[in-house]
């Protein structure tokens, strides 16, 4: 559709899912459309927990599958996603309703039997993401030292329309991880907690 010029004149973006993200990496599959066609922006339009027949459906409080969720949304977001929309944002316990049967899990789980709502771990590392990367925040490079880049840690960087800096860190491993952030403003020395999340927000001055 893009290479017909009159077609192009219809579609200002490109939507990609992330089913089978496992089998084709990302600087397989989005970082070459991006690079044949850089002026279109490229949106993660769909991905739910529970979609594959090996999984189970819904987990409450799994917060391997809110990992799941950042480190997804991070890979995007460093390979020229422009953005990450979930599925769904509540389904029951069953993670429907759904006409066909295709039960998956979801950030918001509702128990209308009970009238009460679980948020999951999903909500909460979803969160990191839409609290403190507001809409036109543009993601900048992160250059890190030898020593970080050896570590398990997964991170992406933004300067927000407000002058702020903001920087998701992602520590997947069983293990605490030190590290340190630095620019202009100073140095902010951490440990990212083994399988956290974690958000820095500061003013450049």
């Amino acid at each position: 559709v893009l290479e017909d010029e009159e077609a192009a004149r219809y579609v200002h973006g490109i939507g990609i899912h992330w089913y089978l993200d496992f089998i084709g990496p990302i600087q397989d599959t989005v970082v070459p459309t991006h690079e044949l066609f850089p002026d279109y922006f490229i949106l993660a339009t769909e991905a739910c927990i529970g979609a594959h027949f090996w999984e189970r459906d819904v987990i409450l409080g799994c917060w391997e599958r809110g990992n799941q969720y950042s480190h997804s949304i991070l890979t995007n977001l460093n390979h020229f996603v422009a953005g990450w929309i979930d599925w769904n944002l509540a389904l029951d316990l069953e993670g429907g309703p759904n006409w066909v049967k295709n039960y998956v899990d979801s950030p918001v789980i509702v128990d209308a039997s009970e009238g009460v709502f679980y948020k999951q771990p999903m909500f909460y590392h979803m969160g990191h993401f839409s609290k403190f990367i507001p809409e036109g925040s543009q993601r900048v490079g992160l250059v890190a030292t030898k020593a970080a880049a050896k570590t398990e840690l997964e991170y992406a960087a933004f300067l927000r329309p407000d002058g702020a800096v903001a920087v998701v860190v992602l520590n997947r491993s069983l293990q605490n991880i030190t590290f340190g952030l630095a620019d202009s403003a100073g140095l902010i020395a951490a440990v990212a907690p083994a399988s956290s999340i974690q958000t820095y927000l500061w003013q450049r001055p």
